[in-house]
């Protein structure tokens, strides 16, 4: 990545269920470096089989 593009925000390493606590989880990075010129889909994206 170039340093014209590098940004820092956050990242999802992982999803996991909590059965404790009866919900979905995420491990995240807060200051992950990024590519500052892709763009993100501006909606969630149904994952079914997680359920």
């Amino acid at each position: 990545m170039c340093e014209d593009h590098a940004r820092f925000g956050p990242y999802l390493l992982q999803v996991s269920r909590s059965e404790s606590r009866r919900r979905a989880e995420a491990l995240v990075v807060e200051d992950a470096v990024q590519c500052g010129t892709c763009k993100p889909r501006p909606q969630p994206i149904p994952m079914p089989e997680l359920d």
